[in-house]
């Protein structure tokens, strides 16, 4: 894995961008400020975490570009931090980690999308510390652990359904 971290401009306080050979994807992480935390930064945008999310170091810099100035060499150097790693073979955490990567909730980063894969039910899922306005799919066996679309985050989540109260939108 690589990471190089670079100064934000903008909203942005930082840009971290690299090479994850275990899930075979270029990463961006955006950071800003915590708005709570003095001190603490939060990713406000957060691409690559899935399996072969940005498989080309050019998709990562696409999204960076506007959070940061990035060096020219920039894309020859995360190749060869790419192309590095092609003789690493798996150890023991990762091969451990697989069959859980496999069952990833997917990637799907907008409420058309997420209508268009199936999530059409609107609920509200509420506990004492969240509220979250969701779509699922119909049918849904909702006191378990499910996939929902949250739509104030705009991606998808897994939900402990026994946690909250969940009633229709």
């Amino acid at each position: 894995m690589s990471r190089h971290v670079l100064p934000g401009k903008g909203v942005a306080s930082s840009v971290v961008i690299g090479w994850d050979r275990p899930l075979g994807t270029f990463f961006v992480q955006v950071l800003q400020p915590h708005p709570r935390i003095d001190g603490e930064e939060w990713a406000f945008i957060w691409v690559g975490s899935a399996p072969g999310e940005l498989p080309s170091a050019a998709a990562a810099i696409e999204i960076a570009k506007p959070y940061a100035d990035l060096p020219a060499n920039l894309g020859v150097t995360l190749e060869t931090d790419r192309l590095r790693t092609l003789g690493t073979a798996d150890g023991p955490a990762q091969i451990a980690a697989k069959p859980f990567i496999a069952h990833a909730t997917p990637v799907i980063r907008s409420e058309a999308a997420a209508r268009e894969a199936g999530y059409t039910q609107a609920i509200i899922a509420d506990c004492s510390l969240h509220t979250l306005e969701l779509l699922i799919k119909p049918g849904t066996e909702l006191d378990s652990t499910f996939i929902a679309y949250d739509r104030n985050a705009a991606e998808m989540i897994d939900v402990h359904g026994w946690n909250f109260s969940i009633e229709p939108e």
